[in-house]
């Protein structure tokens, strides 16, 4: 079997291997830590090589970094015993086994764009220079490093040696603030901000987050079920706060979840109505049906046309509207 149709897909022991796909080379591989795609994928008689696994023909880029060339070219040297340049190592054809390509998600697809907030801090005191940053996904905590950093500084840093001086200047916004000393700004000033910008969040990280954010809810729920059984007193205080933290909880917990057909059965029940009202509903509404947020029984907000003004899910009825 030969498949090499760009976004042609093979299934093997679980995973699947797309034509096109981006992928990245494993320690397992000479290739490691070169990005590339999958070409083709050859499997039963028509390998070329005697594997048990797949054929995964690749195509890898040329690494730009120096430090990588370097490393690329004294991997393959020290396989082939003779020096080899990058231009000696084959890039565009190669054979590779499962475990030395790992799938990359789309750069451009399937990814999450959360907003996060950079605090960043930058100065110069007498010609010594330095920075820092921190990052934050809520806007508050943030501002509230921001104002701590801040006070910190006009009360025991560099501006109160500035802020007598003729030279002193400072600007503020509500999110920034930046003195300097007019015509030494290179040798003296200080700046603080905070910069908002999308984070590219990967499938990954986002059932990461996920998985954190399940596990604390079940420790919450283990604590509120043991908090007022007697036989808690009998533990010290050491090891109640060690129990109520133990991380095996939630992974026993989905093991136990795994094996109780009464809670899927109860679980695949309840999603089949919900999807059964959805699906009931969309066909009741018409196409231009935009549903009201936060609303348990949502109106339609309507799209500022004509129709909405004879419509009776429109959640403002203006007898006005042009």
């Amino acid at each position: 079997m030969i498949i090499n149709r760009i976004g042609a897909e093979f299934e093997y022991e679980g995973v699947t291997y797309v034509i096109g796909a981006p992928i990245v080379g494993t320690p397992e591989s000479e290739y490691e830590g070169l990005y590339g795609s999958i070409t083709e994928i050859r499997d039963g008689k028509d390998k070329e090589t005697e594997n048990e696994t797949p054929d995964i023909y690749c195509s890898f880029e040329a690494p730009v970094l120096p430090y990588e060339v370097k490393e690329l070219e004294k991997r393959f040297s020290e396989l082939y015993q003779e020096p080899k340049a990058i231009d000696d190592i084959t890039l565009d054809l190669v054979i590779m086994v499962l475990e030395m390509i790992c799938s990359l998600e789309d750069l451009k697809e399937c990814r999450r764009h959360p907003m996060v907030y950079v605090l960043m801090e930058d100065w110069a005191v007498d010609g010594e220079h330095g920075n820092s940053s921190d990052i934050y996904t809520d806007f508050n905590d943030a501002k509230r490093l921001l104002v701590q950093k801040l006070e910190e500084e006009m009360e025991n840093g560099c501006i109160p040696n500035w802020n007598y001086r003729e030279e002193f200047i400072e600007n503020s916004t509500p999110d920034s603030y930046e003195c300097y000393l007019n015509g030494e700004y290179c040798e003296n000033h200080y700046s603080i901000s905070i910069v908002a910008q999308k984070l590219c969040a990967s499938e990954r990280f986002v059932r990461e987050l996920a998985e954190i954010h399940k596990a604390s809810c079940q420790l919450e729920d283990f604590l509120s079920q043991v908090s007022d059984w007697d036989e808690i007193a009998q533990l010290t205080d050491e090891q109640y706060e060690r129990m109520v933290h133990d991380p095996r909880f939630p992974e026993r917990l989905q093991n136990a979840l795994g094996k109780n057909d009464y809670y899927w059965e109860s679980y695949w029940e309840t999603v089949s109505e919900v999807a059964h009202e959805l699906v009931k509903e969309y066909l009741e509404k018409p196409d231009c049906y935009t549903p009201e947020a936060d609303n348990p029984y949502p109106l339609c907000v309507g799209n500022n046309t004509e129709k909405c003004r004879e419509c009776c899910l429109w959640a403002d009825l203006q007898p006005d509207m042009e």
